[in-house]
């Protein structure tokens, strides 16, 4: 099977929307798909934009892939509280009714796909997966039950690693509270 419904992200070439704590989207853009930390909507920063954009905000299901870099780690969307705009060299992918949106993104990221993708790349500076790469890519789609058990068990590792995740965070912060309890005393017996 191709994927057929894929759309582009907004690309703002001047006055791009900036960070803004009243806005009233969260953006999300390439460097939060391939960031090494667990990608959570209500972490992503606000930016405010004009109504005429809003209809290119996510639906619940889409799945984002970068078109410009070194990484192309999908994101499958589950949806939000509130809107969330892909921003920049991103492509959103709609999946038909016959393919689970979180089956895709896991199938997308797997290291045989991921070179497939690797050959669809353009350009010689700066690596782009174009759309129309994108819609010749051939996916390998199992029946439904199959897909739903790979994607539920896709999200309990994807639960498992932000836990790892938070857990590396805390150690990271007792390390530091501990360290510099070390050095106050050390401090006051000098």
């Amino acid at each position: 099977m191709k994927l057929t419904k894929i759309r582009t992200a907004v690309v703002f070439r001047s006055n791009p929307p900036q960070e803004n704590p009243d806005g009233n989207v969260r953006a999300v853009a390439i460097r939060d798909l391939v960031s090494s930390k667990p990608l959570h909507w209500h972490e992503l920063p606000r930016v405010w934009l004009d109504e005429k954009y809003l209809s290119h905000c996510l639906r619940p299901g889409d799945v984002v892939l970068p078109s410009r870099g070194d990484y192309y780690k999908a994101w499958f969307f589950e949806g939000a509280e509130e809107p969330v705009f892909p921003m920049g060299q991103l492509n959103v992918i709609t999946p038909e009714t016959n393919l689970n949106g979180r089956f895709l993104a896991w199938y997308l990221n797997q290291p045989a796909t991921q070179v497939k993708i690797s050959v669809m790349l353009t350009g010689t500076g700066i690596k782009a997966l174009t759309k129309s790469a994108l819609l010749s890519l051939e996916i390998e789609v199992p029946a439904m039950d199959r897909q739903k058990q790979i994607a539920e068990m896709d999200e309990t590792t994807e639960k498992m690693a932000a836990i790892r995740h938070r857990l590396s965070e805390l150690d990271r912060l007792e390390t530091t509270f501990l360290t510099n309890l070390i050095l106050r005393e050390g401090v006051r017996h000098a």
